[in-house]
């Protein structure tokens, strides 16, 4: 249907008596409907559908005093209230000016006998004001304006919880900053030269120790050299001495004449003589000369030990410090990271964004496809060749343990004692490990028996000063009919909405003293359960499981109550028919819980585009789930996923679910304390 702009268009809701609801539209007096569920485009309005349902006013469910927003696709163009305006960084930003009741500050003028608006700078001296502009510096030290508090406080109709959540939101905003003065420019480029210094620094030194390890190598190598030469002279000095000796032993001694008329006859010649004392004389020379020349080398040998100590002792000294400036680097760049990382849990934590957690299956016989650059990225690569990157709060590798899992969850887990609502959900393909992640095996349970330990102990640590009582009910959804696990017969249930609230009459509740009290629930619950053997699993959930544990907390002195739900839900496998071959009844199962499972994704997408119409009543999934995603609660999404390269395309779908659902922010979660005889909304 596409509306002419000069016609009137009147919108209206109609209420299927099967609990669905669909947007209709009225122009030159046909009626139109809008399918979200097949085609997503408008349809006529069927005849028989009058008697199958009540057509109502789109606008009488509005408050009154509120405008109603048009979503950013429907906007009438021609409502001048409607407008854009092109942000630098967001593009093309869709405005709406809308009006809504407003306080503002007056002061009695008794010279014109009139209520005049209070200026900023008297209004800075009120004291009301000024212990909301205190609340707000002392939340955000870095904001010092108070005039600016100030102004967005009056934006924010003097609320100052929303006044510090939009300051977070728009922190980074280049319009939003203030103008950077030349001060600012000069400790930045001081900041960059320090930077610089300190590299050409680290450089310098990483040069001088390559430097000094080349020349100690050299040293050490001259100083083997020299010791090799001074022990082959020293040899031949000793083999010259023994010669000398040897040939002055071997020289024979001159006869004695016996009577003076013989004549001596001379036993060797003085030829023989002269060469022999030659000889000897070049002997004594060379070893004169040997002895010198090996106490010069034994001096430069000495010398050069001397400096290879003294360069070794220096370049130790120079590693040493090149060592410190780098850990005082690194520790820097580590408490940087460590600062944003608590200032972006503490944003999520205001803007109530659902926290969406991978964690892959183990599977050593798999080929893998999955890589992991760092604990929030994790890397899918198909049969092709082609890769993909997805980014999630926190990334976990195939050898994650339960403990590790649950570390994690812990403290948002515990904040159930204090009054929140709490939900956690397993989503994946079958056989992917969501119910390990959230039921696990006896030796080492999963979530959901450590979450209700952890509850126990904290209740136990405040029983001083509050008494506590848990109740755990247990439900599974299967083939879109709510069944209680926790009876004999699994008794069919029936929902009732009241508000965001949901109310399951005659739901079996059992109270939990003890650890050993919630492992026979479950095993009472698990054998209920419906499972049925598929190609994908052998044991195959064939339902949504979800199990419900309620804390109710009394201040012993003030008597005031709180109260708490947990809620874990192991969602069934999500994957094509095609993909399991399911027939017959198997068939019917799988179709229902896509069916569920599509319109759990057409809620999270509802939610992310801020739409006025959520579909929650299109699935009893979504109907039991709605007090967890209706923006009072803290929800947190586990993907489960498969590292087979065969089953790529079931991992990349479900990665692409995370994603989406990590992009919605519920609003910031509320305590539920109510003063003693006061009530709760029903479950």
């Amino acid at each position: 249907m596409k509306a002419n702009k000069e016609e009137d268009v009147q919108f209206e809701t109609f209420l299927h008596q099967n609990g669905r609801e669909f947007i209709c539209a009225v122009r030159a007096g046909k009626r139109y409907y809008l399918d979200d569920w097949h085609s997503h485009d408008w349809q006529f309005f069927p005849e028989r559908w009058y008697s199958e349902g009540t057509l109502v006013p789109l606008n009488t469910g509005e408050s009154h005093g509120q405008n109603r927003v048009p979503s950013a696709r429907n906007a009438d163009d021609n409502d001048d209230r409607v407008g854009h305006l092109k942000h630098p960084k967001r593009g093309k930003v869709q405005t709406y000016l809308m009006e809504e009741r407003h306080y503002v500050h007056f002061f009695f003028d008794k010279y014109s006998g009139k209520w005049l608006r209070l200026p900023i700078g008297w209004e800075l001296h009120h004291e009301l004001v000024k212990q909301m502009v205190d609340h707000v510096e002392e939340a955000l030290p870095k904001w010092r304006d108070r005039a600016d508090i100030l102004a967005l406080l009056r934006a924010c109709n003097y609320n100052p919880d929303e006044c510090i959540g939009t300051y977070l939101v728009l922190e980074e905003d280049d319009w939003l900053l203030p103008q950077r003065t030349s001060k600012d420019a000069k400790a930045d480029e001081m900041k960059d030269e320090k930077i610089q210094e300190l590299t050409e620094k680290l450089h310098k030194l990483e040069s001088e120790l390559l430097a000094e390890k080349k020349a100690r190598v050299e040293a050490e190598q001259q100083l083997s050299e020299l010791v090799e030469k001074y022990s082959k002279i020293s040899a031949d000095a000793t083999s010259a001495q023994r010669q000398v000796e040897a040939m002055q032993q071997s020289r024979p001694k001159t006869a004695r004449p016996k009577t003076p008329q013989v004549a001596i006859v001379p036993l060797v010649s003085e030829r023989d003589l002269e060469e022999l004392n030659q000889q000897v004389k070049n002997l004594h020379k060379t070893h004169v000369r040997l002895k010198m020349d090996m106490l010069r080398n034994i001096g430069s040998i000495n010398a050069v030990i001397s400096d290879a100590i003294k360069a070794a002792s220096d370049l130790k000294k120079s590693d040493v410090g090149s060592k410190q400036e780098l850990e005082e680097i690194r520790s820097l760049y580590q408490r940087e990271a460590l600062q944003r990382r608590l200032l972006y849990n503490q944003l999520q934590e205001l803007r109530g964004n659902i926290r969406v957690f991978c964690r892959p299956r183990r599977d050593d016989r798999a080929r893998n496809c999955l890589g992991f650059p760092s604990d929030q990225d994790i890397t899918v690569t198909n049969q092709d060749g082609g890769k993909k990157t997805f980014s999630f709060d926190k990334v976990y590798t195939s050898d994650s343990t339960q403990e590790n899992i649950f570390v994690d969850t812990q403290p948002i887990i515990t904040s159930c004692v204090d009054g929140y609502n709490v939900c956690l959900l397993a989503y994946g393909q079958t056989g992917s490990g969501k119910t390990f992640t959230m039921m696990g095996p006896d030796n080492n349970p999963g979530i959901n028996i450590r979450a209700i330990s952890e509850l126990l102990k904290v209740c136990s640590e405040r029983s001083e000063t509050k008494s506590f009582t848990l109740k755990v009910s247990m439900v599974e959804i299967y083939n879109e009919t709510v069944q209680d696990l926790l009876t004999e017969d699994t008794k069919v249930l029936e929902l009732s909405m009241v508000g965001n609230s949901v109310k399951i009459p005659n739901i079996m509740e059992m109270p939990v003293k003890e650890v050993k009290d919630i492992k026979e629930i479950m095993k009472l619950g698990d054998s209920n359960r419906k499972t049925a053997s598929t190609k994908m699993n052998s044991t195959s959930s064939r339902s949504h499981l979800v199990l419900m544990i309620t804390v109710e907390g009394e201040d012993k002195v003030t008597g005031a109550i709180s109260k708490g739900v947990l809620t874990l839900c192991d969602l069934a496998g999500s994957e094509r028919i095609s993909k399991t071959e399911a027939t017959g009844q198997r068939l019917v199962e799988a179709a229902a819980i896509n069916k569920s499972l599509s319109a759990l994704g057409q809620v999270f997408l509802a939610l992310r585009e801020s739409q006025l119409h959520i579909p929650y009543r299109n699935s009893k999934l979504t109907q039991i789930l709605r007090p967890c995603l209706g923006g009072d609660a803290k929800a947190c999404l586990f993907v489960n996923i498969s590292p087979d390269v065969s089953n790529s395309q079931e991992t990349c779908n479900t990665l692409e679910f995370g994603s989406n659902a990590r992009q919605v922010a519920l609003g910031q979660a509320k305590q539920n304390i109510q003063k003693k005889g006061g009530g709760f909304p029903p479950r």
